[in-house]
């Protein structure tokens, strides 16, 4: 008896090793084959996006701007449905869904630059506001690294950037850019905040501010800042009492061989407390206009030698005709220094002085105050400016703008 249920153990173990072998090696063919299906969709899904991507350039050209949906390539730019399937998604069936599907066709893949509204919640403060206006924000932000298509469908996420270059990422794109911005800017609560959301976002009480009228005389290259003002001439704007620029000349004036209209100031925020209740960035400035240069009459609060060469902000144009920007960096040392002079202070060529004066706490240490002129030569000259963003760098130093010319 014992022999034979020893025997009948022996049997058992033999198949056990024949069986096992065969099983591990069914698995490993599966996952093989898992994966070699896995790298088909990907690769077919890539070519969709490419044909896609394309189709949207020649829209582009046609148009004089993107589509507002894909559905709109159908039929003169893409006239087969299956590109706007993913393969992945061809046997399971799915597709986009939600306020980002499209309104017309079935499709797998996100455009991110659709027509669909941002909700209240998505955006606090941007009632009418669409997807479409949030990601040229970002675009504002980052670059042409925001993503205008995304398929969702793989292990990680495929995206198609707005200028046709095609990486993966986590399913949040933004958390690739950890390391060179605060991702959080890049939300659309921070885009178009509410009045109320947030210390450093809320833009001051202007209410009790007031700026002198524009002069009938100014003419449209003078460019009309009213709407932006977050500060007056007159006030100490800086928290010091009597630290103010009322002794600059206002209205139409003529500074450095430029004539600039002079009424208020659009201040940046910082790191310095100081600034922490002026906004971050100023977006949609209105230029509407064709020029060979644009003309900035600025200064900066809270700068020392020490950051000479230091991006302190930027003015990001956006052109009117094809979505093209371009960014202007400011530099300190190069084109603006502190308004306030300093003792022993060694000024070189650049920046450029427009105006000196004087305020009580200037005089007070037998210094005085100023403001700079930086003249940008435009690329495109034949091509209308639509509008520009002020953003600071959110070091120290916070930049502020007086007056824009174009001609």
């Amino acid at each position: 008896m014992r022999n034979r249920a020893a025997r009948l153990l022996r049997v058992l173990g033999m198949a056990l090793l024949c069986l096992g072998p065969s099983a591990a090696s069914a698995q490993t063919n599966a996952t093989v084959e898992d994966s070699k299906l896995a790298d088909a969709d990907k690769d077919g899904c890539i070519r969709n996006l490419k044909l896609i991507y394309e189709a949207i350039q020649v829209y582009r050209v046609d148009h004089k701007d993107i589509p507002h949906w894909l559905s709109d390539l159908v039929p003169q730019y893409i006239n087969d449905p299956n590109v706007f399937i993913c393969p992945a998604c061809k046997r399971t069936g799915q597709s986009v869904s939600g306020l980002l599907a499209d309104p017309k066709m079935p499709c797998s893949y996100l455009y991110e630059f659709c027509s669909a509204p941002l909700t209240k919640q998505e955006a606090p403060g941007g009632a009418g506001k669409t997807r479409r206006d949030l990601k040229r924000q970002q675009m504002a932000i980052v670059g042409s690294v925001v993503p205008i298509l995304r398929c969702n469908h793989h292990g990680k996420v495929l995206n198609v950037a707005f200028d046709g270059r095609i990486y993966e990422s986590p399913a949040m794109w933004q958390d690739l850019l950890t390391n060179q911005v605060n991702v959080s800017e890049l939300r659309a609560s921070s885009i178009f905040p509410g009045p109320m959301n947030g210390k450093d976002e809320k833009a001051p009480n202007t209410a009790k501010l007031n700026y002198p009228p524009r002069s009938p005389l100014a003419k449209p290259a003078l460019i009309n800042l009213s709407a932006y003002y977050n500060a007056s001439l007159t006030e100490s704007w800086h928290d010091s009492a009597k630290n103010d620029l009322a002794s600059l000349p206002t209205g139409l004036q003529k500074f450095a061989g430029v004539d600039y209209d002079v009424r208020g100031i659009i201040q940046l925020g910082s790191k310095s407390p100081s600034v922490r209740r002026f906004p971050t960035r100023v977006n949609g400035i209105k230029i509407r206009q064709k020029c060979a240069r644009l003309h900035f009459l600025h200064a900066a609060a809270f700068g020392l030698a020490a950051n000479g060469g230091e991006q302190i902000g930027s003015y990001i144009l956006h052109f009117g005709t094809n979505q093209m920007q371009l960014e202007i960096p400011i530099i300190y040392g190069r084109d603006v220094n502190n308004w306030h002079t300093f003792p022993g202070e060694k000024l070189g060529a650049a920046p450029v002085v427009a105006w000196t004066g004087t305020n009580t706490v200037s005089a007070a240490a037998h210094q005085s105050i100023r403001l700079f002129t930086t003249t940008w030569v435009n690329v495109a000259p034949g091509v209308e400016i639509e509008s520009l963003d002020f953003v600071s760098g959110m070091g120290t130093v916070a930049p502020f703008l007086i007056a824009i010319t174009a001609d």
